[in-house]
């Protein structure tokens, strides 16, 4: 899994790809666990070293399966979209579903009326709020788990066909 890794991020446009991906994401997971104070409940007047260690956490492992799924899309390597897919899903939908307007939003477009929407809504979102550190553990393992799978793929695409082998011919350069 290293080698793979190490293989796709020392390419340059790679490199820059995982870097914008990573900084973009750091900052919107971290203005979401910031904003939204998540692990107050179980980390007290430490829940901000919470929210910046898990921003970087998910942002690093996001940003490497978007990156290595790019790779594996260019070299046409078997790919496991469900996991990759699971993975950003898994990873960004905790701090999405506590106390923001998705909850509420999701419950009119299903047809519910404003008093059900109304008396509901705190209860469904107090479930993200007080339980955030596990949704997020939850989808640091899910984005780990698209990483292994996409890294498996990409070394058994490269046994397939070792003349396409962990390399991306850049047509500009030809």
């Amino acid at each position: 899994m290293l080698n793979e890794i190490k293989e796709v991020i020392k390419i340059r446009e790679y490199a820059a790809v995982f870097a914008l991906i990573f900084a973009t994401t750091f900052l919107i997971y971290f203005a979401l666990l910031l904003n939204s104070a998540t692990g107050i409940i179980d980390f007290k007047g430490y829940y901000i070293y919470f929210d910046i260690l898990s921003s970087i956490t998910i942002s690093f492992l996001l940003s490497l399966v978007i990156t290595i799924n790019i790779y594996a899309y260019r070299i046409r390597a078997k790919t496991s979209k469900g996991f990759s897919l699971g993975s950003i899903i898994g990873a960004i939908l905790p701090s999405s579903l506590c106390c923001t307007s998705i909850i509420p939003s999701i419950m009119a477009l299903v047809g519910f009326s404003t008093p059900f929407i109304v008396g509901n809504t705190g209860k469904i979102q107090s479930v993200f709020a007080i339980y955030g550190p596990a949704f997020i553990a939850a989808g640091a393992f899910i984005a780990f788990l698209g990483l292994i799978q996409i890294t498996k793929s990409i070394s058994s695409g490269c046994k397939l066909d070792s003349n396409k082998c962990c390399e991306v011919k850049n047509e500009d350069k030809n």
